[in-house]
C-alpha cells in the first residue's frame, strides 16, 4: 500500500520555542519536551480514533491523548519482561502500572512477528512512536516497519519521532565520511546501507521508504551538516545527559550529541 510523505524534518528551536509559548502539553527544553508536543500539534486528535502507542513504556502520552481527546489508545511494549532486561523496567513493576490504567489497552509484546501479534491487522487510525524505533536492531527494521503498515488503516497515518546520533560526535573525518555516504548512497552496498540505517537521518528516511515502497523525492533540510552546523537544530539537553548518567548508573559515559528525526506518513486508500 502506497503512503503520502507529510513531514520529514529535524527537530528544531524555532517550532520548540512556539510550543512552550502556546503551552502545549509536555513542551521542554529537550527531545522528548520537543516530540510530545509536535505529536500533539500534527494530527486532529478527535474522540473515538484509534491509536496505538509503539513502545511507551511509563510515557504519560498514551494517558493524555485518552483523557484530553477521549481516543480509544493502545500500547505495545512488552517492558523488556521478554528478554528479562530490568534496564526497561527502571525499577518499575509494569504490570503494576498497568493494572493502575485500566482505560489504556495494553499488549506486552514487541512489533515485528505479525503472525504472533495479537493486534489486528488494519485497525488502527493513528500508529506513533517517541524515542523508541532507534532501539530496533537494523537487522529487524524492516520486520517492525511492515508490521506497523499491516496494522494501519487505509487512510490512517504514521508519526514517529527518532533519536539520531549527531555524524559530528566523531569529529570532521566522521562528518566527511557521512557526507560522501549520502552523496554516494546509490553507489553504497545494500547491506551495508542496511547495517547503518541510522548513521544519518537521510539514509535513514531511505531505508523506510525502501521497506514501505514509498517513492523518495528531493528532500531539504536533512542533510548532516544541517543537522551538525544549523543553530536551528534542536540537541539532547546536557541536563538529559546528567539525568541518563545518575539514573542508569552509567560508568564510562561521555556527552554526546542527538537530535530527533520527524517522519510523518498517510497510508493512501
Amino acid at each position: 500500500m502506497p503512503y503520502q510523505i507529510n513531514e520529514i524534518s529535524l527537530a528544531d528551536l524555532d517550532r520548540l520555542y512556539r510550543y512552550h509559548l502556546d503551552d502545549i502539553f509536555g513542551a521542554a527544553f529537550g527531545i522528548k519536551g520537543f516530540d510530545y508536543p509536535w505529536l500533539l500539534t500534527s494530527y486532529n486528535w478527535k474522540p473515538d480514533i484509534k491509536v496505538l502507542d509503539v513502545g511507551p513504556a511509563y510515557s504519560p502520552m498514551p494517558l493524555y491523548l485518552r483523557e484530553k481527546y477521549g481516543c480509544e489508545v493502545w500500547a505495545v511494549d512488552d517492558f523488556g519482561m521478554s528478554v528479562d532486561d530490568e534496564f526497561w523496567q527502571r525499577g518499575n513493576s509494569p504490570k503494576e502500572y498497568i493494572s493502575q490504567h485500566p482505560e489504556i489497552n495494553y499488549v506486552l509484546e514487541r512489533l515485528g512477528n505479525p503472525g504472533k501479534s495479537s493486534l489486528l491487522a488494519g485497525y488502527f487510525d493513528v500508529i506513533y512512536s517517541l524515542s523508541v524505533l532507534e532501539h530496533v536492531p537494523t537487522s529487524f527494521m524492516p520486520a517492525v516497519w511492515r508490521h506497523m503498515d499491516t496494522l494501519l488503516k487505509p487512510g490512517g497515518e504514521m508519526l514517529h519521532a527518532i533519536d539520531l546520533l549527531f555524524p559530528s560526535n566523531s569529529g570532521v573525518r566522521k562528518l566527511v565520511f557521512s557526507l560522501m555516504f549520502d552523496w554516494l548512497n546509490m553507489f553504497v552496498p545494500a547491506g551495508y546501507k542496511q547495517n547503518h540505517a541510522q548513521s544519518t537521518p537521510l539514509n535513514y528516511i531511505r531505508r523506510v521508504s525502501k521497506i514501505l515502497g514509498v517513492k523518495l523525492g528531493p528532500v531539504k533540510g536533512l542533510d548532516v551538516l544541517t543537522m551538525s552546523l544549523s543553530p536551528n537544530t534542536l540537541v539532547e539537553s546536557y541536563q538529559y545527559g546528567l539525568n541518563r548518567i545518575t539514573k542508569d548508573r552509567v560508568k564510562n559515559f561521555h556527552f554526546q550529541r542527538f537530535g530527533s528525526l520527524m517522519i510523518r506518513l498517510r497510508k493512501l486508500a
